[in-house]
């Protein structure tokens, strides 16, 4: 679930080779996430509950980063609005992501979300903050073809549900990068997500008071718990630590390994395979998003 397509890119720092390992970590523990979210469900862990362990730890790493870096900074009034519409962003992203997983196989739901770099385009050229050059449009095309492939292939258990909350979640993240690089220019990145994992807390908190605890029973579920809590942890903070030292669009480009990490876990660890259509399909996808990839790197080096 990375952000770095559109996050500021500041000149890179310290040993490259760190910043490929730092990358590394992302895809792998945002790729691993939701095979271990499906474990978790499946031994009666409740989504909400999930969502509320994810943020409890968030907040703290965190805010431990940030206050011991000195990153804190005060906040104008003027961005408290787009802050709250981030906090709504990330918090139903990451509810519609992990709880897709319950509805639908986890290579479907992964591949359904990770369409979200193609809709940063024309949301940005929406917004008026990038022109969507013909390449995108390319881009953007065989993308969407290759989703409409594998929805329209015969998926076990494709149900609609599953499928309408990994594509919100994907819709979700796709307009925190619009959100995020508006408030850029007076907040750190870092600081900007202690403040929003923050506010996603609160919301998950106060929906867990409502609805109750939902733990999971048994060794495995809770083993997929504590890693889907972890894995979020460890791939945010190491999302900013490979920005610092590759620049965002490196990452980006190297990120989009994320998928295809999070379908080979799911047959390795949940015995869920794509069949021949379904693997076209995702090739397809996967192919719109390093096209779009590289029309970023392109532009970003000329």
């Amino acid at each position: 679930m990375t952000s770095a397509s559109d996050a500021p890119s500041p000149p890179p720092i310290e040993s490259p080779a760190t910043g490929y390992v730092l990358v590394a970590l992302v895809a792998i523990f945002f790729g691993i996430a939701p095979s271990f979210a499906k474990l978790a469900f499946d031994g009666g862990a409740g989504p909400v509950t999930l969502q509320f362990g994810r943020f409890l730890l968030a907040v703290f790493v965190l805010w431990a980063i940030v206050v011991g870096r000195g990153l804190v900074r005060p906040v104008p009034r003027r961005l408290w609005p787009l802050l709250a519409a981030l906090v709504t962003c990330t918090a139903l992203a990451s509810f519609g992501y992990m709880t897709s997983v319950a509805f639908v196989p986890v290579p479907l739901a992964s591949l359904t979300f990770f369409v979200f770099p193609l809709m940063v385009g024309p949301l940005s050229h929406l917004a008026g903050h990038e022109r969507l050059t013909p390449l995108r449009l390319i881009a953007l095309a065989i993308g969407f073809s290759g989703l409409a492939i594998l929805l329209g292939a015969d998926l076990r258990g494709a149900d609609p549900i599953g499928v309408a909350l990994a594509f919100g979640a994907g819709t979700c993240v796709a307009i925190s990068f619009l959100l995020t690089r508006q408030l850029s220019s007076s907040l750190g990145p870092m600081h900007i997500t202690a403040i929003v994992t923050t506010g996603c807390l609160v919301i998950f908190t106060a929906a867990t008071w409502v609805e109750g605890l939902k733990l999971p029973t048994g060794a495995l579920p809770w083993l997929g718990f504590g890693v889907n809590v972890l894995c979020y942890v460890v791939g945010l903070s190491s999302l900013y630590g490979a920005i610092a030292r590759l620049g965002s669009v490196r990452v980006a480009a190297v990120g989009n390994m994320e998928p295809v990490i999070s379908v080979l876990t799911a047959g390795l660890l949940l015995g869920q395979v794509l069949g021949p259509y379904q693997m076209l399909g995702a090739a397809v996808v996967i192919a719109g998003i390093l096209l779009m990839q590289a029309e970023r790197i392109r532009r970003s080096a000329g």
